[in-house]
C-alpha cells in the first residue's frame, strides 16, 4: 500500500453535532446522512457511518483501500471520498435518533416513511472516524438561491418571468444507479456459451421459482420471460449503438434506478387551480429530459470511457476465475468440476495455496468488487436563451468495499459457477436469448 496515495483527513474539522446531519437511507454496512447545516464545505457530500459488525474493516482501513486501491485504477471516476474526525457526542447521538425512528414513523430526507431492515445494527460506538461521500443524488442546486432570497418585489417577478425561458445554471435534474455486473464473459463459462454470466444466473434463479410455484412451495411468482428481460451486461459493453439502446431502455426501466428531480419550488403554493401557473424552466427542463433520457444515456454510454474502463478492468483481474490451478487441472479434458474436498487436497498436494494470490490474473477479490460496484450518473441540464436543452451527465463508481474470504464468498463463487456450468445454463435452456450475438432466437 502506498501511503502517498492516501489523502489526510480534513484539516480543520471534527463534526460532533448530530442535529446538523439528517438520515439519508442505510445499506447492511453503513448509513448515510445529509448535511443540513449552516457550512457550505458539506453541501455536495453525504456522511456516511459503519455499524457495528462484527470483523469488519475499520473506516481508516477502508478509506486507505478505497484510495491505495481504486485510486490509481479508477482516477477521476472513484466516487469522490474523504475521511473527517467524529467527535465524541455524534455516534451516541445518532444511535438514539436511530432507535426512535425505528418506534415511530420517522421519514428520511425526501419524506418517504424509513423502513429500517428487520434486524438494525446501530452505528458502531468506538469508531471515532467518518467518511464524506460525493452527493450524486439530484435536485440540489435547483432552487437554493430562490429559498436564501426575500420576497420578490413585483420588478423583480417581472424580471424572473423574462429570464425563465433560458439560464446559463447547470441544473442536477437527474439520477442514474445501477450496477454494471459482468461486462466480460465470466472466465470459467464453458466455450459454447450462449448466456452471459449475469443472465444465466438470473435465468437460473427464475427457473428455481417456478419449480417451487409448481411445487406449492411459497415463493414469488417469476415470469420467466419477462425476468431475463433485464439489461445483459454484454450489450452495454458490445460497443454496439442498438444493443447499448436496448440495455439503457431495460436500465432506465429498473425498479428504484432512475431519480428525477421534483422542478416545482419549494416556495411555490398551490395557488388558484382555476388558473394555473405557466410552467417554470425546472418544469420544462424536467419534461424535456424524462422525454430524451433514453437517448441521452445512450449517447453517453456509447462514448464515455467508463464501461470499457470497467470491462477491461474485470478482464484483467482474476482472469482465471474462481478456481484455482489445482482446480483446472483437475478438470482436466472431461471439463466435470471438483467438489470443495477434491480442490482443498489437490492444492494441498501440489503446494498450492487454496485461496487466491495476489496475482491480477488470481486476484478474484478485486474481480469480484469489479463485478458488485454500483455506477452512478449526474445528468445536469440548462437552457440558454436562444438556444435548445443542453446536458452533461457525471459518471463515478461506487460500491468498493474491502471483500475478502470471510462468510465463505470464495466458497459460494465456486459453488454458483459449479451450478451454472452442470445445470447448462450457459447453454441456454429455455431461453431464446444469445448474449454472444445479442440476438433473440
Amino acid at each position: 500500500m502506498d501511503p502517498s496515495l492516501i489523502p489526510p483527513p480534513l484539516d480543520g474539522y471534527v463534526l460532533d453535532d448530530a442535529e446538523e446531519w439528517e438520515y439519508f437511507g442505510e445499506g447492511a454496512a453503513n448509513v448515510l446522512y445529509r448535511y443540513i447545516g449552516a457550512d457550505p464545505f458539506f453541501r455536495p457530500y453525504l456522511l456516511r457511518l459503519r455499524k457495528r459488525l462484527p470483523g469488519a474493516p475499520t473506516t481508516q482501513q477502508l478509506h486507505a483501500y478505497l484510495h491505495s486501491r481504486w485510486g490509481p485504477l479508477l482516477d477521476n471516476y472513484l466516487l469522490k471520498t474523504e475521511i473527517v474526525k467524529l467527535g465524541i457526542n455524534i455516534i451516541p447521538d445518532l444511535n438514539s435518533m436511530l432507535a426512535m425512528s425505528d418506534a415511530e414513523e420517522a421519514t428520511d430526507w425526501s419524506g418517504r416513511p424509513i423502513r429500517p431492515p428487520k434486524k438494525r445494527r446501530l452505528l458502531d460506538d468506538t469508531e471515532s472516524w467518518g467518511l464524506v461521500v460525493e452527493d450524486m443524488s439530484c435536485g440540489n442546486y435547483l432552487y437554493s438561491e430562490m429559498e436564501m432570497r426575500p420576497e420578490p418585489t413585483q420588478e423583480e417577478e417581472e424580471m424572473d418571468d423574462a429570464q425563465d425561458e433560458g439560464s446559463d445554471e447547470w441544473k442536477d435534474m437527474a439520477m442514474i444507479e445501477f450496477k454494471p455486473k459482468w461486462l466480460a464473459q465470466s472466465p470459467n463459462a464453458p466455450v459454447n456459451w450462449v448466456l452471459c454470466r449475469t443472465c444465466a444466473v438470473r435465468h437460473m434463479q427464475s427457473a428455481k421459482e417456478q419449480t417451487k410455484g409448481l411445487l406449492g412451495v411459497p415463493g414469488e411468482e417469476v415470469d420467466l420471460e419477462e425476468e431475463v428481460r433485464d439489461f445483459c451486461p454484454l450489450d452495454l459493453s458490445s460497443g454496439d449503438p442498438a444493443r447499448i439502446e436496448r440495455a439503457t431502455f431495460a436500465i432506465l426501466n429498473m425498479e428504484n434506478s432512475v431519480m428525477i428531480a421534483d422542478p416545482t419550488s419549494p416556495s411555490d403554493d398551490e395557488g388558484d387551480s382555476d388558473s394555473p401557473a405557466p410552467p417554470t424552466l425546472n418544469q420544462k427542463l424536467a419534461k424535456c429530459l424524462e422525454s430524451s433520457l433514453v437517448t441521452l444515456l445512450t449517447n453517453f454510454l456509447g462514448k464515455s470511457p467508463i464501461i470499457p474502463l470497467l470491462t477491461t478492468l474485470q478482464s484483467r483481474f482474476g482472469s482465471r476465475g474462481v478456481f484455482t490451478s489445482a482446480t483446472l487441472a483437475l478438470m482436466g479434458e472431461k471439463d466435470i468440476l471438483p467438489s470443495e474436498d477434491e480442490i482443498r487436497r489437490a492444492c494441498l498436494a501440489t503446494g498450492e495455496k487454496y485461496e487466491p494470490a495476489l496475482s491480477d490474473e488470481d486476484d478474484i477479490w478485486t474481480a469480484m468488487t469489479l463485478r458488485d460496484c454500483s455506477l452512478f450518473l449526474k445528468v445536469w441540464v440548462r437552457k440558454r436563451r436562444g438556444k435548445g436543452m443542453e446536458a452533461k451527465i457525471d459518471a463515478k463508481v461506487g460500491d468498493l468495499d474491502l471483500k475478502g474470504g470471510e462468510g465463505g464468498r470464495a466458497v459460494y463463487w465456486r459453488d454458483v459457477e459449479r451450478r451454472l456450468r452442470m445445470g447448462g445454463w450457459y447453454s441456454g435452456k429455455g431461453s431464446t436469448r444469445n448474449c454472444r450475438t445479442g440476438q433473440e432466437e
